[in-house]
């Protein structure tokens, strides 16, 4: 059987206070299934509109000429499941596209984040779809390609949402028992244009994004997690590292980034991988970064994934406010700057990642984050919060009726105000204010380079340094 694989061109996303970037970074996913597909002998043609720099009229045309039996359309990179783009209107362009080209196939599948959260939605704005896959990706596209490939009904596939002959929506039970990630194949990396995937910090590195593990058991209220759920499923160690051999052998890959939900859950896992990549002479070849959870973090392993190849770690944060940060049940900030000092004695960078808008924010919390940042050296750029879809912020919000639960726009109009104090006039002042300190970082990072250092060096030193002479000054007052 012939399949077209379409992984389509996204634009970034600015609307109200709502921003999502995107991203050059492999469509892990989708090139998985790929391989999935190819070892059963199924005929490929693998369209990564996005890195590719295709609009869609010529991705229909491709297609067409193609002319394959499944049209697969993937919804969103592999990277941003968590947080989507809140929009579907480059998908319905899409089909707009097809059908003006009179574009058909005997089937039309759509997987993603977004026929996952509203299936109903998208099966009734998109007439073309046969289903929507909802949730991770490789199950339920190898169970539904299977069906289609073996002449299996629809209402036998679970976690698949189905328009039947007569027109009537259905949707079948989530399967309670998913192929593990280790059952997966390695990705098809030979039918994507490997030299064009770069990550923005580092242009002209060639890149990859991997995987070692999918999952995330934490009670964050922010992350659309129904992709890859609460418990977590690993790939070997020796996947790992025989995906990582591969890409740095064949493809001259430098610079990776594991897109793990959380990298060190299982720290002798992580343990493993990092051994792996000294014994096998990998780490000597690549630099790397991941994103995790530090709680309970033993420096030990902070050392081992450094003498391992990585260079950075991105942390939750979110915040540098006490008071939001009791809320969201992260570091405190003592613990985030004793990782970060620590850290950047090893040559280790410790990033926070950072939200606005979370729920309890005042425009003195905000600006609390903003200083704090600053005085790490770090811009802070106002990504506001979005209250995504089936998180527990949205669920929450529906409860207090501060959303009716009915779709993308109520969420895109509400970022950054939900569940907050702010206002519109306030955000912009927030954002006022920190373009203001941005532009003051900016001078003083050059007034320190003319002088041959670093401005925010051993900042997080200093940090912990002052909250502890108020803590002192606190306790004399008392």
């Amino acid at each position: 059987m012939k399949i077209s694989i379409v992984n389509p061109h996204i634009p970034v996303f600015q609307r109200n206070y709502a921003f999502r970037k995107t991203r050059r970074w492999q469509p892990l996913s989708t090139a998985i299934v790929a391989a999935w597909l190819e070892a059963r002998g199924w005929e490929i043609d693998f369209v990564d509109a996005h890195v590719e720099d295709l609009d869609d009229a010529t991705v229909v045309r491709r297609v067409k000429e193609f002319a394959p039996d499944v049209l697969y359309y993937s919804t969103e990179r592999t990277d941003a499941w968590e947080l989507p783009i809140p929009d579907t209107a480059y998908i319905e362009g899409f089909f707009r596209e097809a059908e003006g080209q009179g574009l058909t196939a005997s089937h039309v599948l759509l997987e993603g984040p977004h026929g996952s959260i509203f299936p109903e939605d998208m099966l009734k704005r998109l007439p073309a779809v046969d289903a929507c896959l909802r949730g991770e990706t490789e199950p339920v596209s190898f169970a539904a390609l299977a069906a289609i490939e073996e002449g299996t009904p629809w209402s036998a596939v679970k976690s698949v949402s189905w328009r039947d002959d007569a027109g009537a929506i259905h949707h079948n039970e989530d399967d309670p028992a998913p192929l593990k990630y280790k059952d997966f194949p390695s990705p098809a990396w030979h039918l994507l244009p490997m030299d064009r995937y770069r990550d923005n910090a580092a242009p002209d590195v060639p890149f990859a994004m991997l995987e070692t593990s999918r999952g995330c058991p934490m009670p964050c209220g922010y992350c659309y997690k129904q992709m890859f759920g609460d418990r977590q499923s690993k790939r070997d160690p020796e996947q790992v590292l025989d995906e990582v051999q591969e890409v740095v052998e064949r493809y001259g890959v430098r610079r990776i980034m594991f897109q793990d939900q959380i990298f060190t859950l299982d720290r002798r896992h992580t343990a493993a991988v990092c051994q792996g990549l000294i014994d096998r002479g990998l780490a000597e070849k690549i630099e790397w970064r991941c994103q995790t959870r530090l709680n309970g973090m033993k420096n030990e392993l902070l050392k081992l994934m450094r003498d391992a190849g990585c260079v950075e770690i991105y942390t939750g944060l979110e915040t540098g406010s006490d008071t939001i940060q009791k809320e969201i049940s992260k570091l405190t900030l003592e613990e985030f700057l004793n990782y970060r000092d620590y850290g950047e004695s090893i040559g280790l960078t410790i990033s926070p990642n950072m939200i606005l808008g979370l729920p309890g924010e005042t425009y003195e919390t905000a600006i609390e984050s903003i200083r704090f940042f600053h005085k790490l050296g770090i811009a802070m750029v106002p990504n506001v919060n979005i209250t995504y879809p089936m998180t527990r912020y949205y669920h929450e919000a529906v409860d207090q009726d501060a959303l009716a639960g009915d779709g993308w726009d109520e969420v895109v109009e509400g970022a950054g105000l939900v569940g907050t104090s702010l206002d519109k006039p306030t955000i912009d002042r927030i954002r006022d204010e920190a373009s203001k300190l941005n532009r003051l970082l900016r001078w003083k990072k050059r007034a320190w380079g003319l002088v041959g250092a670093r401005y925010g060096q051993r900042a997080a030193e200093r940090l912990l340094r002052e909250r502890g002479e108020t803590v002192l000054r606190k306790v004399a007052l008392t």
